[in-house]
């Protein structure tokens, strides 16, 4: 009995030994794929339009990004921000309130989120609908960059990286350092022993990032336009490091909710019409549940 005990105690220790040294080290290095081609954003990047939300009673950072449509958005009033619903989640799973967008990570330009429509209201159990869309309070300047919806499935996705079409993933490290782009990367082929299976409804992509990334506009750039073509969702090799199985970046991608169906008119009806009528915030969920007010 002793030395069972002695030697359990012993394997708790080196799985507690083993898990802190994942914590201490891990999340850099932890959803790398090959050379690591994170970089911080530059001005000539064009995503002036990329920043954070920051939400009263939380620490934490996800990213978010200025949408458009074609030829601009039709009111002045206002602007639309993309990112994945669990960034208005907080731990004890409420949502947050009294959150704001704040542009190139810069609390100076913050503006408040004023209405806010998601995927899902559990997004940590439906990671495939963890999608939302916000308005703001007011618009931001005209010279900050507004991405374009576009709807790219994966077939396509997987053309286009073909013909070495550039994509690109924006994000932010945890909740310090400057906002980044992560290059040379996109959607990635499924295979039959990932997580996802072959949901249609996700990109598995290889862009190297870390938490903190949430939300960040997977962009597809062509013919001198940037388009919105997914939100990063997950970072699923983090799950395989704390039950610890080996990191594999084949096995365990990263996940990015595709903008098509509902989300995609989301996107296109609230930067035509705005929030409907007087109502502030509202969050709707993907299988039709009446409407929850913030």
């Amino acid at each position: 009995m002793h030395g069972t005990k002695a030697t359990t105690g012993y394997r708790a220790s080196a799985a507690g030994l083993f898990l802190l040294t994942l914590m201490l080290v891990g999340p850099a290095h932890a959803n790398i794929f090959g050379h690591d081609d994170r970089r911080d954003i530059l001005p000539g990047d064009g995503l002036s339009g990329v920043g954070t939300i920051v939400c009263e009673g939380t620490t934490r950072r996800p990213t978010a990004s200025l949408v458009t449509l074609p030829g601009g958005s039709p009111s002045p009033y206002y602007d639309v921000i993309a990112t994945v619903a669990h960034a208005f989640i907080g731990s004890n799973g409420q949502l947050l309130r009294q959150c704001e967008f704040w542009p190139q990570a810069d609390a100076a330009l913050a503006a408040k989120i004023v209405f806010l429509e998601t995927g899902t209201l559990s997004p940590y159990g439906n990671w495939h609908n963890d999608w939302a869309v916000a308005i703001l309070e007011r618009r931001l300047p005209e010279n900050f960059s507004r991405l374009l919806p576009r709807v790219v499935d994966e077939a396509e996705a997987y053309e286009l990286r073909t013909r070495k079409a550039r994509f690109l993933l924006a994000g932010h490290n945890g909740e310090r350092g400057p906002l980044q782009v992560s290059e040379n990367c996109g959607p990635v082929p499924k295979l039959g022993s990932h997580l996802n299976r072959f949901d249609p409804r996700v990109f598995n992509h290889d862009c190297d990032m870390m938490p903190g990334w949430s939300g960040g506009p997977l962009i597809l750039r062509e013919g001198g336009a940037s388009y919105l073509v997914a939100v990063n969702s997950t970072e699923v090799n983090a799950i395989t490091h704390i039950s610890g199985r080996p990191y594999n970046g084949r096995m365990n991608p990263n996940t990015a909710v595709r903008l098509d169906g509902r989300f995609l008119a989301t996107v296109e009806n609230l930067l035509r019409a705005g929030a409907p009528g007087t109502v502030k915030c509202l969050v709707v969920s993907m299988d039709e549940t009446p409407a929850l007010p913030c």
